[in-house]
């Protein structure tokens, strides 16, 4: 009453589907990989410039300190007599402000 069945259960139809969905699986699979990959260089990338951005904020920090320093009086009175200077210091009330006569006043649109 059973027969045994000679061929195979698989048609070609149902191998060409599962042929199609291997593929494209793999497809996905290397894709997110890709992806993935891309994700993390840029990650990295993003640190390093991060990093940079830091370096170069501590520099800026050293070189201004370093301006002020150089720009400090006392260290500047020091530097002058240091190297023998001719300059002196002058009184404060022999300093006048120069403000120029009504240029303060005028615009760009009034300037002719």
């Amino acid at each position: 009453m059973n027969k045994r069945r000679q061929g195979s259960n698989l048609s070609f139809p149902a191998l060409f589907v599962m042929g199609l969905a291997v593929a494209i699986i793999s497809v996905g699979g290397i894709t997110y990989v890709m992806v993935k990959n891309k994700q993390i260089t840029l990650r990295n990338e993003i640190t390093k410039s991060q990093q940079r951005m830091v370096e170069h904020g501590n520099s800026i920090t050293m070189y201004q300190s370093d301006i002020s320093q150089k720009l400090g009086v006392f260290a500047l009175r020091e530097s002058l007599e240091y190297s023998n200077s001719d300059l002196q210091n002058i009184p404060t009330g022999l300093v006048e402000i120069y403000l120029p006569l009504h240029e303060a006043d005028l615009t760009v649109a009034q300037r002719e």
